[in-house]
């Protein structure tokens, strides 16, 4: 009975590594999603204008021709990072499934996804994230 309970131990601990690359990408996403307001609000700006950009803890002036390029390139790095994790977690996630199901361990399931949620309390906020 002990192996099982190792063999949960060590399921669980897969799956909370799939929660935590989760995690990573919604952080990444919402990232990315700055870099691009950004990106939207210096494109219609004057190239030669001011604009003032914070690297780590330091506040430097630059122009937008300069600070644009950088952001877009930063932007793309954060799309490249999102792509590896979500690889990453599908085959974590795969690795999961197999192991459950080669060992026959029944997960239990606390909620229900939120595809499967009715939709017919529409006004209801319950589930929103903002």
């Amino acid at each position: 009975m002990g192996d099982m309970r190792d063999k949960e131990a060590q399921l669980r601990m897969m799956r909370e590594e799939c929660r935590d690359l989760a995690v990573k990408i919604n952080t990444l996403e919402m990232d990315k999603t700055e870099h691009e307001l950004v990106m939207a609000a210096l494109k219609p700006l004057d190239p030669a204008r001011k604009c003032f950009r914070m690297i780590g803890n330091v506040v430097v002036e630059r122009t937008v021709a300069e600070v644009l390029p950088a952001v877009e390139k930063n932007r793309d790095q954060i799309s490249g990072t999102v792509k590896m994790f979500t690889e990453m977690m599908a085959k974590k996630q795969q690795a999961a499934s197999d192991f459950a199901a080669e060992h026959k361990i029944q997960e239990q399931r606390t909620s229900a996804p939120a595809k499967e949620a009715p939709t017919s309390d529409e006004g209801s906020s319950q589930g929103v994230l903002i």
